[in-house]
């Protein structure tokens, strides 16, 4: 990914916009000191977008809230709440690097099979299991 400049620092979570593909860098701590930041940097990121990226091969820790903002991108059912004041639009959310215990919690929690997302796993391979169409189940 191609990243242009940081559009959250914190010293504990950088967040970089990416121009190709579109989207961004997320390296860091997610937790609930930097969710705000998160939440900020995704809201401005998805606006006008069908598709955007998010690369998560620096996220070192995530909790359950951000992992579920960064899911919520997709415009799935249930997500009203994370994006407040846009539009719920429908896009595809392409997570890259996505670290193995990442997978894992998607998994457990059911947001792997979300409507519009793709998984890519650190080293590339094929994303873990098919994601569906866009009318799947709620995130929540």
């Amino acid at each position: 990914m191609t990243s242009n400049y940081a559009v959250y620092d914190d010293g504990v979570l950088r967040i970089t916009s990416t121009t190709r593909p579109p989207g961004l860098a997320i390296a860091g701590e997610i937790d609930e000191s930097t969710y705000p930041g998160l939440l900020t940097a995704l809201q401005h990121s998805v606006g006008g977008q069908d598709e955007i990226h998010f690369s998560l091969g620096g996220v070192r820790y995530c909790d359950l809230a951000g992992l579920r903002a960064i899911i919520c991108a997709t415009g799935a059912r249930g997500c009203e709440d994370c994006y407040r004041g846009q539009r719920s639009v429908r896009r595809r959310v392409v997570l890259h690097e996505v670290p193995p215990q990442f997978i894992t919690v998607l998994r457990i929690v059911g947001w792997d099979i979300t409507p519009g997302l793709t998984l890519v796993p650190p080293d590339g391979g094929m994303q873990p299991r098919s994601m569906g169409d866009m009318q799947g189940s709620a995130v929540g």
